[in-house]
C-alpha cells in the first residue's frame, strides 16, 4: 500500500534521475490509465444494468380517489350482493362507496425477451472493447514515451557533439588568428571559422527548444518531469503475432453486429408476467359503516408488433452501422498490417546502418586528423580542412539520429504485436 502512495509522488516530484522503469510505471498511474478504469467500470454497470432487466419490478402504491357515484371496491358477485341484502338477513355493507382508499402492490417480469439475452452479449462486448482500448492506450503511450526518451536522447547527444565541434573549432581559430596575424592567411579565413561558430550556437538554441517541447510530451503521457533522458539498453527483441492494437476494434465490431441483432429481436413476440395484490378501504354507500375487500390477479402477456416502421427503419439503421464497423475494421488491419510489414523491414535497415555509421565515424577520425595536420603544414586549405570536421560531425549526427529512429521502430513495432516493454528494454 505504501508503494502505491509513494510512486505517484515521487513520479509528479521530478526530482531525481527517472529510468526506463519509473517512465513506465509513470505511464501506467497517469490520466489516461484511469480515464480507461473508469470506462471499463462504465460498462461493467452497463453490464448490470441490462441483466438486471431478467429481476422482476416490484412496486407499492396507494392512493385515494373520490368518484361521482357509488363504485365497487371491487367486482363482485351477484350472489354475495344478494347474502349483503338486509331482506336476506345481511347487513347491508355493499361494497360500494364513493370516497375509495386503496394501498397495494405489483409484480412485473420478462418471462421470455429476445433481445434482452442479445442486449447483455452486446454490453460484454463492449466490455470487452473498453478492457482492450486500455492495454492498447498503455502500450501506445508506453511507446510514444519510450520513443520520445529516444529523441531527447538524440538530441542530448546532439548537444554533446556540437560542443565537441565547436571546441574543434575554437582550436582551429587559435590557429588561423596566428596564421592571420603571421600574415600566412587572410583574415577573413578567421570569419570562415567564427561563421560556422555561429551556426552552431544557434543550432544549440534550436536544440533546447526540441528538448523542451519532448519533456512536455513525457509529462504530458507519464507525470514524470526530466532533466534528461533515461538510460535506454534493448534486452530482447519484439515478437511478432496477431496485431495486438486490433482488439478493441474487434470487440467493437462484435458488440455492433449484437447491437444489430438485438433491434432485430424487437420485431419478436415477447412474454411478461404480471401480479398485483391491493386492499380498497371505504364507507359502504348504504349503511354507512367503513368496509374494506382484497383483490388481486395474477397473467401472463403475450405480445408481438404486427406493424412497427420505426423499428424497422432502426433495425436497417443497425445492420448499416454493423457493416461499416466490419470494413473500418477489414481497413484498419490491412492499414497496420502493411505498417507492421515495412516497420519489420526498416528495423532491419536501421540495424544494419548502426554498423556501417560507426565504422565511417572511424574513418571519419582519422580523416579529420590528417586533415588537421595537412592544414597546419599549408599542405591544405582552411576550407577543405573544415569540410573534414563538417563531414566527421555530419557522420555522427546520422548516427545518432539513425539510433533514435531504431529506438522509435522498436517501440511502434512492440506496440503493434502487444509486447510488454520490460521484456525488451531496461
Amino acid at each position: 500500500m505504501l508503494k502505491r502512495t509513494l510512486i505517484p509522488l515521487l513520479l509528479g516530484s521530478g526530482l531525481y534521475a527517472a529510468s526506463v522503469s519509473q517512465l513506465l510505471d509513470g505511464v501506467r498511474h497517469h490520466y489516461q490509465a484511469q480515464l480507461d478504469n473508469y470506462s471499463i467500470q462504465e460498462a461493467d454497470k452497463a453490464l448490470e444494468m441490462v441483466r438486471s432487466q431478467f429481476w422482476p419490478k416490484i412496486r407499492i402504491f396507494g392512493s385515494a380517489t373520490h368518484y361521482n357515484a357509488p363504485t365497487n371496491l371491487r367486482p363482485a358477485t351477484p350472489t354475495e350482493n344478494a347474502k349483503l341484502s338486509p331482506q336476506a338477513g345481511g347487513n347491508g355493507d355493499y361494497p360500494f362507496s364513493t370516497d375509495i382508499y386503496r394501498v397495494g402492490a405489483t409484480l412485473s417480469m420478462p418471462i421470455f425477451v429476445a433481445n434482452l439475452f442479445t442486449l447483455a452479449d452486446q454490453t460484454e462486448a463492449m466490455r470487452h472493447s473498453a478492457a482492450a482500448k486500455k492495454e492498447v492506450d498503455l502500450l501506445k503511450n508506453e511507446a510514444t514515451v519510450l520513443g520520445a526518451n529516444a529523441n531527447l536522447r538524440y538530441l542530448e547527444q546532439m548537444k554533446a557533439s556540437l560542443h565537441s565541434k565547436a571546441k574543434t573549432l575554437r582550436t582551429t581559430e587559435a590557429i588561423v588568428k596566428a596564421k592571420v596575424k603571421a600574415g600566412r592567411a587572410p583574415a577573413s579565413a578567421l570569419y570562415k571559422v567564427q561563421d560556422r561558430l555561429d551556426s552552431i550556437r544557434i543550432a544549440l538554441d534550436n536544440i533546447e527548444v526540441q528538448k523542451e517541447n519532448i519533456r512536455t510530451l513525457i509529462e504530458t503521457l507519464s507525470g514524470v518531469t526530466l532533466s534528461h533522458s533515461a538510460p535506454m539498453r534493448q534486452k530482447g527483441n519484439y515478437r511478432p503475432g496477431p496485431i495486438f492494437a486490433l482488439k478493441p476494434l474487434q470487440a467493437k465490431r462484435q458488440a455492433d453486429e449484437l447491437a444489430a441483432k438485438a433491434e432485430q429481436e424487437k420485431l419478436y413476440p415477447s412474454l411478461h408476467l404480471d401480479a398485483n395484490i391491493n386492499r380498497g378501504y371505504g364507507d359502504s354507500y348504504f349503511s354507512g359503516h367503513n368496509i374494506h375487500r382484497d383483490y388481486g390477479g395474477i397473467g401472463l402477456t403475450l405480445s408481438a408488433p404486427l406493424l412497427d416502421m420505426p423499428q424497422i427503419r432502426s433495425m436497417q439503421k443497425a445492420r448499416i452501422h454493423a457493416m461499416k464497423s466490419a470494413t473500418e475494421l477489414a481497413k484498419t488491419a490491412d492499414e497496420l498490417k502493411t505498417k507492421a510489414k515495412a516497420m519489420r523491414r526498416q528495423l532491419g535497415l536501421l540495424r544494419h546502418a548502426l554498423s556501417l555509421h560507426r565504422h565511417n565515424i572511424s574513418n571519419e577520425k582519422k580523416l579529420v586528423e590528417i586533415a588537421r595536420r595537412s592544414y597546419e603544414d599549408g599542405r591544405m586549405t582552411l576550407e577543405e580542412y573544415l569540410r573534414y570536421i563538417d563531414s566527421l560531425y555530419d557522420a555522427k549526427a546520422e548516427l545518432y539520429k539513425t539510433r533514435a529512429a531504431y529506438w522509435q521502430t522498436l517501440a511502434q513495432l512492440a506496440f503493434l504485436y502487444g509486447n510488454r516493454f520490460e521484456r525488451i528494454v531496461r
